[in-house]
């Protein structure tokens, strides 16, 4: 790619990722899946090997501060919290922040304070580390988000991002239908964006490829490539349906895709992690 067009490429997928408003009682029916979640991370029926945070929580001490950027429900503040002196959590949605901090009173946990802001507006003091838990995908000027997360830690920036398979069937649908394989922000893009940006961060990837997505009909197969590519219509369904037939296994819990789900760390150190451009 030219000069900046991985950068261009950020900006355009990360567009399509912005949130929209939800409708008449759209916020209540959200705050109910974010409870729902929040109830299954508790009981550990949503949680999985995170070998991203384990990395994230092998590098941290008593001593620390860490602030959270999308910090959601606290998946990452919340066990983060027990490891070091205190946690910022940084989130914009209104109904996440009530569903953390009902999660950390029922902890009694008092050394998380939420901070309810978008990133890029968010007032806040340096910490000793900040950490980006796949957060940072409705941005478009990824290099000030950086560099804002830089400018905010005094010794680790971590930002987790999920890796796009080589052969996945989003990829080949987006590239049939809008000309570019990349659907949506991942850490291809991300990490070459940082480097047009000056960046030069070291990289920690999953070992293994632990879920694959699943569903139990080709019908609702099809209906997760239209929300995923945010198709509005049904004009490219028959595409869409010849390809999941002809790419999805048939197992016995329904069908396959061969897209998986997997992460990488971009990680550096504020001192030594740009150039500086």
């Amino acid at each position: 790619m030219a000069h900046d067009q991985w950068t261009a490429l950020w900006r355009a997928l990360a567009a399509q990722e912005v949130r929209t408003e939800p409708g008449a009682g759209g916020e209540g029916r959200m705050v109910e899946r974010w409870r729902l979640l929040a109830r299954r991370l508790d009981d550990g029926s949503a949680q999985r090997p995170d070998p991203i945070l384990d990395f994230v929580m092998g590098r941290l001490d008593s001593g620390m501060t860490v602030l959270d950027i999308g910090a959601g429900v606290g998946r990452w503040s919340i066990p983060i919290a027990e490891r070091v002196r205190s946690v910022t959590a940084v989130e914009p949605v209104e109904g996440m922040c009530q569903v953390l901090e009902e999660r950390l009173r029922a902890r009694n946990q008092t050394k998380v304070s939420v901070v309810r802001a978008a990133w890029m507006n968010a007032d806040v003091a340096t910490h000793d580390v900040v950490v980006a838990a796949y957060s940072m995908y409705g941005s478009p000027d990824l290099a000030a988000f950086a560099r804002k997360m830089e400018a905010s830690a005094r010794r680790l920036c971590c930002m987790a991002v999920r890796v796009p398979p080589h052969d996945g069937v989003m990829g080949e649908l987006s590239e049939r239908i809008r000309g570019e394989w990349h659907d949506s922000p991942n850490f291809i893009v991300a990490y070459n964006a940082l480097l047009e940006a000056g960046f030069l961060p070291n990289v920690f990837v999953e070992p293994v490829a632990i879920q694959y997505w699943t569903d139990g009909t080709l019908a609702e197969a099809q209906s997760r490539a239209r929300r995923h590519l945010r198709l509005t219509d049904d004009r490219l369904d028959q595409l869409i349906a010849e390809t999941l037939e002809r790419r999805l296994k048939k197992t016995t819990d329904g069908y396959r895709w061969p897209d998986w789900m997997r992460s990488a760390l971009i990680w550096w150190e504020p001192s030594a992690g740009s150039t500086g451009m």
